[in-house]
């Protein structure tokens, strides 16, 4: 599963989760500092996690046993109903930047802040290592109405990075691809390109030869696919203005019409019911060849791998920049995806905080990406290649930081209750539902996001 910890989903458990609070014992450890639970929701990630746990008891003695509650909202479930009977397991790899802070403010994770220095730290990949950090911004959106994070207090830590990358990457089907006409040896280097690629298989299998994202999960479409497509096109400055007080330059402008007429140009080949589909189901439909790409982030190739598709059968690209697009040497910028996170009530937390130190080792990190096929947080160097193998190394190269890098974790530009869920219904509307055009969507952006800028 690749969702991110979005919103709406924050605010739909905000209430239940301010209602819980945690006491000293419990857990679903046995507390003798011998064993120890783990909890995630990302199914791809046990067998690795296994195998990282068979060699952590080689070494320390200490057993690990792993536990998947899958798709988000059952781990969400399953996580609310433990810390009202205190027995959550002693860690829980959490969604970074925002789940993490959800339970941390409710008393369900524990504070990092006093294990966790600067040179541990130095450890992780440049920009992540503070994703589960209450900074002074953080804390002060804490304090506005809407805040998904009530109870934080600025310095405190509720995660370190386990897995980091990015949104806005595009797979498409190899075979299919040839099947159609096209040269696969080389991907799109412009988003007129990709949809001409998008043409050809469509026209050469009309049924299964579209795109998916998994619009069930409708953010997907908006921050998945059209925001790095609008920032390589707007760069930094305007892109970030559409989320702004200034109507001229905000949604509802004209460089908001400029991206979602682009971003249409997508409708003609939409997977039929893609709108239905979830983010796995997304994934299951393009292995199983019934749609010839899929977008998503660096860790869907692990999903896709897991329903049964060889990664060589596959050509894997960043969202392509427009034709005439402002940003130069356009790139994506890695951020954390997951975090590790240790459980307020644990009863052992000394173990805990050794398992969060072996899984963020090189080493280790590498071996877990290589089983896993998902880019860890762990900074590797220059030792990647060796560690993660080619497929994943080679994906690095998408990666960047600075001006010219879409950064989809940062979110600091937009009002403290923006919602990409309520955005991105809008969006769904206008594709694939074609219920209403780019225009008419345009506005209807630019009223939500009037009102978050407003605090209404």
């Amino acid at each position: 599963m690749g969702t991110k910890w979005c919103g709406g989903r924050v605010l739909a458990v905000v209430a239940a989760l301010a209602m819980i609070t945690t006491a000293c014992g419990g857990g679903s450890g046995s507390g003798d500092g011998k064993t120890l639970s783990m909890w995630t929701f990302k199914q791809t990630h046990v067998k690795a996690l296994e195998a990282a746990a068979a060699a952590f008891k080689a070494q320390t003695g200490i057993t690990v046993n792993v536990t998947a509650y899958t798709p988000d909202d059952t781990f969400t479930s399953k996580v609310q109903s433990a810390a009202a009977s205190h027995n959550v397991a002693d860690v829980l790899e959490v969604h970074a930047a925002g789940e993490d802070r959800v339970l941390g403010g409710a008393g369900i994770l524990g504070d990092l802040a006093q294990d966790v220095n600067s040179q541990y730290k130095s450890r992780f990949l440049k920009g992540t290592e503070d994703s589960g950090l209450i900074t002074d911004k953080v804390y002060q959106d804490s304090l506005k109405p809407k805040a998904t994070d009530l109870g934080v207090q600025k310095g405190q830590l509720f995660s370190v990075p386990f897995t980091a990358g990015t949104f806005g990457i595009v797979y498409a089907n190899k075979k299919m691809l040839t099947a159609a006409g096209v040269d696969a040896s080389k991907a799109p280097s412009t988003w007129q390109g990709l949809i001409s690629w998008l043409k050809a298989t469509h026209d050469k299998d009309a049924q299964n030869g579209g795109v998916t994202v998994g619009l069930k999960s409708s953010s997907t479409g908006f921050d998945w696919v059209m925001e790095p497509m609008a920032f390589a096109l707007l760069g930094p400055k305007d892109f970030q203005a559409l989320y702004g007080a200034d109507k001229a330059k905000a949604w509802g402008s004209p460089n908001g019409l400029k991206v979602l007429q682009q971003y249409d140009q997508l409708t003609p080949y939409w997977t039929a019911g893609t709108q239905t589909l979830g983010i796995d189901d997304a994934d299951r439909a393009f292995a199983q060849g019934k749609a010839a790409f899929d977008i998503g982030g660096t860790f869907t190739i692990s999903a896709i791998q897991q329903n049964g598709m060889n990664p060589d059968d596959i050509v894997a690209f960043p969202i392509p920049a427009p034709e005439g697009s402002v940003t130069s040497d356009y790139k994506l910028q890695p951020f954390a995806l997951t975090g590790l996170s240790v459980s307020a009530q644990t009863q052992n937390r000394d173990a805990a905080l050794k398992w969060l130190d072996f899984l963020t080792q090189k080493q280790q990190a590498g071996a877990f990406a290589q089983s896993a096929l998902d880019l860890p947080g762990t900074d590797l160097g220059t030792d990647a290649a060796k560690l993660v193998g080619p497929y994943l190394s080679s994906m690095e190269a998408a990666f960047g930081t600075g001006d010219s890098a879409w950064n989809a974790g940062d979110s600091t530009f937009k009002g403290p209750t923006w919602d990409i869920q309520v955005a991105g219904d809008i969006l769904v509307k206008m594709t694939p539902l074609k219920e209403i055009d780019p225009a008419a969507t345009n506005q209807q952006i630019a009223v939500y996001n009037n009102s978050v800028n407003s605090g209404k």
